[in-house]
């Protein structure tokens, strides 16, 4: 079976996602039997969480086989390569989550998905179902992911939140609704400002958040039980070892 997927991104693309944080690719060309089988799984593993839960956790690891089809398909490692560099690792100790936005969900509070971009991160949200407005789409503070690192960690691990730093108080109203249809994805800066947006609507809004980094030349023992290469490959560019040349100096 063949595999269609769209190019990888254009330059105008890239430079957007490299300004604005963020970027929206209405259709990268994922399989739609792929999404409904992934979709499944999500709703199955929702329907077991206590009440009030609507998020199903390590995602990856509840089908492997299937998941990696996901994480690791053209569609998205294309523009993910033109953005993260050749070498690219998914992160399962980072998002790696099903997410169940049900009607009358009202989870909104702008944060970053991470406290300062040590390593970097791009969060990737699949839609299995119309994300638009009434029904939850995400807010992006466009630009945001160079506004100060500040404030500490969010309990747990994690970012920040927008609101409890009052020399961002001025980017609160500045969230824009970033609406993705059934099959797109929505590429962000993970030190971007965004929130979930109120579902009013009737319907749910199904996804998975995806998290992706550049492959760390600089680690000389990368844990495999924390990321998975879905393109090119793990290198070790450190300078420390027998034979190794410096690049340059100062």
């Amino acid at each position: 079976m063949s595999i269609t997927c769209r190019p990888a991104l254009t330059e105008q693309q890239a430079r957007h996602f490299r300004d604005l944080g963020y970027l929206r690719l209405p259709d990268p060309g994922l399989p739609r039997g792929l999404l409904a089988a992934v979709a499944e799984v999500i709703r199955t593993r929702a329907a077991r969480l206590p009440a009030g839960q609507t998020k199903v956790y390590r995602l990856y690891q509840h089908d492997r086989a299937l998941l990696h089809r996901l994480v690791a398909h053209p569609a998205l490692t294309a523009p993910l390569t033109a953005l993260l560099g050749p070498n690219v690792v998914y992160v399962l100790n980072r998002h790696n989550q099903g997410s169940l936005n049900a009607p009358g969900a009202q989870e909104v509070r702008l944060h970053r998905d991470i406290l300062q971009p040590t390593r970097g991160l791009l969060t990737a949200v699949v839609y299995f179902e119309d994300a638009g407005v009434e029904t939850g789409c995400t807010w992006i503070v466009p630009g945001s992911h160079r506004a100060p690192y500040v404030g500490v960690p969010q309990p747990g691990g994690g970012g920040t939140w927008m609101d409890e730093h009052p020399e961002l108080a001025d980017l609160v109203d500045q969230a824009l609704p970033v609406p993705v249809p059934v099959g797109g994805v929505l590429l962000f800066d993970a030190c971007v400002f965004h929130t979930v947006g109120p579902n009013t609507g009737v319907r749910t809004r199904t996804g998975a958040v995806l998290g992706y980094r550049s492959a760390d030349e600089l680690d000389a023992n990368p844990d495999p039980t924390r990321q998975i290469v879905v393109a090119g490959t793990q290198l070790y560019r450190g300078n420390d070892g027998p034979g190794s040349g410096e690049f340059g100096g100062v």
